[in-house]
């Protein structure tokens, strides 16, 4: 894929807006990264190509914050990790891509419109098995849907979440980077594009981070989810055409 490709232009452009919304708002960014690669490629390489993406989306946060990551958190998280994206490394290759466009598209429904469930604060929450999990059905579908509302019911402070959240995606996604690789998928013909995004996202973190108490997180919300019901309704009608 060229550079001046549009799909690769809006690809490299959806990372740096991606990697802002992280570092700004905790939570959003990988959604968005999501919905744009899944609208101009093949689902079936637009999950493995996102874990790429997401790397870049992380990798900024990950040094912006490093000093507000709470690793008690992060570490059981990746030991559940490790066993949830070999099990779904394996299952990946052998799913359809009407359902997986039919999946991703109502979790990035559910994930904008559900309202927010309320978790027990005095429950201690085992972050191990939210690993296991939330890795499974990231390999899956690139939406794992447990760590990030765990994370941002926490007792931390704002930039701690950031910081968490950003060291634990981005070492799950180089997990999921070695399954997808192990089990035959070919990153080869989007290495230029993959390379843009990353380095794009880096100082659009930075951005984001500066951005951070100055955004009205109300407004912002809603027209984030308006964007994205625009995606995963795109996403349900290519599963219709599929099916």
């Amino acid at each position: 894929m060229s550079l001046f490709d549009p799909a690769a232009i809006l690809i490299i452009f959806g990372s740096f807006f991606s990697a802002f919304i992280s570092a700004a708002f905790a939570v959003g960014g990988g959604f968005l990264m999501l919905a744009i690669v899944s609208s101009v490629l093949p689902i079936t390489s637009a999950v493995p190509l996102h874990s790429w993406m997401m790397l870049g989306l992380s990798l900024g946060r990950f040094w912006y914050f490093r000093k507000e990551i709470y690793w008690r958190i992060v570490m059981p998280f990746l030991l559940g990790a490790c066993i949830g994206v070999f099990i779904g490394g394996r299952v990946y290759f052998d799913l359809s891509e009407f359902l997986l466009s039919l999946v991703i598209g109502l979790l990035i429904l559910a994930a904008v419109w559900m309202p927010k469930v309320e978790w027990g604060s005095r429950i201690p929450t085992p972050f191990f098995w939210v690993g296991v999990i939330h890795s499974f059905l990231s390999t899956l579908f690139s939406f794992g849907g447990l760590f990030q509302p765990l994370m941002i019911r926490a007792a931390l402070s704002k930039l701690q979440i950031v910081g968490t959240l950003a060291a634990g995606l981005l070492f799950m996604n180089l997990l999921k980077l070695g399954a997808y690789s192990y089990y035959g998928f070919d990153y080869s013909p989007y290495f230029k594009v993959i390379v843009a995004a990353i380095l794009v996202a880096i100082p659009g973190a930075y951005l984001g981070k500066k951005m951070l108490h100055r955004i009205p997180e109300e407004k912002f919300r809603l027209i984030f989810k308006l964007i994205m019901s625009c995606f995963a309704l795109r996403l349900l009608y290519r599963a219709w055409i599929l099916f």
